[in-house]
């Protein structure tokens, strides 16, 4: 369900993002125009920093970005969120050095989509993940070893300690292991690696489950007694 977010609650959304979160621009004046780009930083309830797409960089689309032309932002937020945000901004100012960038004003509201069919809670399961085929995964690992943070039936968060380039990582097959406290039983869970970012010198994972929900959420019922992941 949408909703009408005023801030400081609103910093509470755009936290969640991080730099080289990608960032859908959508422009009606003077022309139609939808491009992507990505987040380089921001300041709150200052301004916010993306990169200056190469289209415009090439020389492109200058009557649209210009000072004062306003735009509809739309990113997701990852984690345990999974939620799609959207706002408007007024195009601040645009540097050229030392870099391209894009300077956007601090949305006073925002609108929020949820992505999820399951809202996931929060956990934390010890896990390991494998690729199921050789070589799709960066070779400093040919396992990875850390902690589900957050799960449902439908899939999971899982972060360790950054070891190898997140970007070499993306929609990768992947066979999941949670360890039970206290059992020597490992469940193994297939999944697909959809998304990845760095925060805080960890690497964190979005993680599809390929197996049906209710079958999943039977297993989890080891580890996890909430109502939203039995169901």
């Amino acid at each position: 369900m949408e909703q009408s977010l005023l801030s400081p609650v609103v910093h509470e959304k755009i936290r969640h993002l991080h730099p080289g979160s990608q960032v859908d621009l959508q422009f009606s004046q003077p022309s139609s125009l939808r491009i992507r780009t990505s987040l380089v930083g921001y300041e709150k309830n200052r301004y916010l920093v993306l990169k200056l797409p190469q289209q415009v960089v090439d020389g492109g689309y200058k009557d649209v970005f210009v000072e004062g032309n306003m735009t509809v932002v739309r990113c997701l937020l990852e984690g345990d969120l999974g939620e799609c945000i959207a706002f408007r901004a007024m195009i601040k100012t645009i540097s050229h050095h030392p870099v391209h960038l894009l300077f956007l004003e601090y949305p006073q509201h925002i609108e929020n989509r949820s992505l999820r069919a399951k809202q996931r809670i929060r956990a934390f399961i010890p896990a390991y993940i494998n690729p199921v085929e050789q070589g799709t995964l960066p070779e400093a690992f040919s396992l990875y070893n850390g902690f589900v943070i957050d799960i449902s039936p439908c899939g999971c968060r899982f972060t360790m300690k950054l070891h190898a380039d997140a970007n070499q990582i993306d929609k990768v097959a992947v066979m999941m292991e949670l360890l039970v406290p206290g059992e020597e039983l490992r469940i193994q869970i297939p999944g697909e690696i959809m998304n990845c970012h760095v925060e805080l010198q960890e690497l964190s994972l979005g993680i599809k489950f390929e197996l049906p929900e209710r079958q999943v959420a039977k297993m989890l019922q080891r580890f996890i007694v909430d109502p939203a992941i039995a169901s």
